[in-house]
């Protein structure tokens, strides 16, 4: 700014010269130049303006007046520049944010998943099963147990008789190190899951229960008027008062005396269907064709939970002096620590899928207790329409071509004309098969008859 304003002063003594020779009518020449009017005299170009000025007595006071207006328009230019360009690059307010838990986060913040770097056979599977249900995911890269110095270990980890596996301290710290993100960038809420999962394609019309289930359980008892927060906070569609909620898992058992909250989900598979290899809610507790939220208890796998800022920050605390596997000391301190509000869901709504552990175990590369010598789109446990099956076979979109893993419900009367039909194509094939068997033990007959003819005849 102060090289304009040089350059303004330097050229107003050529405006100046231009202005004295005005000549000017009978009637202003006895006008006085104000004698208080200073000028710089120190501005290069501009030596001697104060005298310049003051031969301005007698001459035309529109002169004054255009040479304040030039002043003006010189000093200023820059200014009334930005203030126009401000105005005319007004953006309309940004549209309001899409909170609904169909969106493409399923109404949190953030959906990231943990995966190795050089496990894309792993990363393949749930990229494309997240681009088949329209699910917006940030995959982080997970880390190795030799990638962590000494001084970011757990204060307790290793001791108290209790040996870690290879892979179990690099799983732990991959997701200690998602949370202080959510911490670092205040992220509000967020799902964080294994790079082996899998969902329903329809699992968009699983969250609203899930969320209305949150609110009934964390936010119990209600603020009274205002639920389940004071306006002037941002509400999260599954409330605001829940630390964990676990909603990918290979078993959880459900607090005998803590509230319940099952809401009707067609994805939800029976119990016959569901799976877990740990505890799992007692009989009676979940009605036909529905899933439930409750106050978890002994929940194993970290396949997938979500996790709010407030979560964040307390678990991370605690982990400060980790001495277990990541699922065992997330149960352990949701089940006796007063101050989290930890929550499950029963039958998960997020499954693990079979593929090769990196954490060592007995023979290494195992899942479901077997070893997986080479990774495929494999459906996740207990999931009736296979995010990532479908995702390869290029149906999750059309549901009528939907690879089932099961059927149940009520049929219709196409597949019930289907079913008689291959059950009579089944009962011919076997009236079929058995009548040649019959024909069999009748040949087999008469050859016996007739080798004992033979025999006989041998005989002295």
């Amino acid at each position: 700014m102060s090289a304009l304003v040089k350059e303004t002063l330097a050229s107003l003594s050529q405006h100046i010269q231009s202005l004295q020779s005005i000549k000017l009518g009978p009637h202003f020449r006895n006008y006085h130049l104000p004698q208080n009017i200073h000028f710089p005299s120190n501005t290069q170009g501009f030596q001697g303006l104060q005298g310049r000025a003051r031969s301005f007595h007698g001459r035309n006071p529109r002169a004054i007046l255009i040479l304040a207006v030039l002043v003006f328009l010189f000093f200023w230019r820059n200014i009334i520049y930005d203030v126009c360009s401000h105005v005319a690059n007004v953006r309309p307010p940004p549209p309001p944010k899409d909170n609904s838990v169909k969106n493409a986060t399923l109404g949190f913040q953030d959906i990231f998943v943990l995966s190795l770097p050089e496990r894309s056979d792993r990363r393949a599977p749930v990229l494309a099963a997240a681009n088949a249900t329209n699910i917006t995911i940030t995959v982080l890269d997970a880390i190795r147990d030799r990638q962590i110095p000494k001084s970011d270990y757990p204060k307790w980890w290793g001791t108290s008789g209790w040996v870690p596996k290879e892979g179990e301290l690099g799983c732990l710290m991959s997701h200690v190190r998602t949370w202080r993100k959510m911490i670092h960038e205040n992220i509000s809420t967020a799902i964080i899951m294994e790079s082996d999962v899998d969902w329903d394609v329809r699992i968009k019309d699983s969250m609203p229960g899930l969320a209305e289930g949150s609110k009934a359980i964390a936010d119990w008892p209600f603020e009274d008027p205002k639920h389940p927060q004071t306006s002037s906070e941002e509400i999260s569609p599954y409330g605001n008062k829940w630390d964990l909620l676990w909603i990918g898992h290979c078993g959880s058992a459900a607090d005998g005396n803590g509230r319940i909250y099952a809401y009707n989900d067609t994805s939800a598979p029976d119990e016959t269907h569901a799976w877990s290899f740990a505890d799992r809610p007692g009989e009676g507790h979940r009605p036909k064709g529905t899933r439930i939220v409750f106050q978890m208890r002994k929940t194993v796998c970290t396949t997938g939970y979500a996790m709010s800022l407030q979560g964040a920050r307390k678990f991370e605390k605690l982990f400060r002096e980790a001495n277990s596997p990541i699922d065992l000391k997330m149960w352990g301190h949701c089940e006796n620590d007063p101050k989290l509000a930890c929550l499950a869901v029963w039958p998960q709504i997020i499954s693990i899928a079979e593929s090769k552990s990196n954490i060592q175990h007995t023979g290494g590369g195992f899942s479901f207790g077997h070893e997986i010598l080479e990774e495929s789109a494999a459906a996740g446990a207990g999931i009736q329409v296979s995010a990532r099956v479908n995702a390869a076979k290029k149906t999750a979109n059309d549901p009528k071509a939907w690879n089932w893993e099961w059927k149940s419900g009520p049929k219709n009367a196409e597949e019930k004309k289907e079913e008689e039909k291959k059950k009579k194509e089944e009962e011919k094939k076997s009236g079929e098969e058995k009548g040649e068997e019959e024909e069999e033990d009748d040949d087999d007959g008469e050859k016996l008859v007739d080798d004992q003819e033979v025999d006989s005849q041998q005989l002295p």
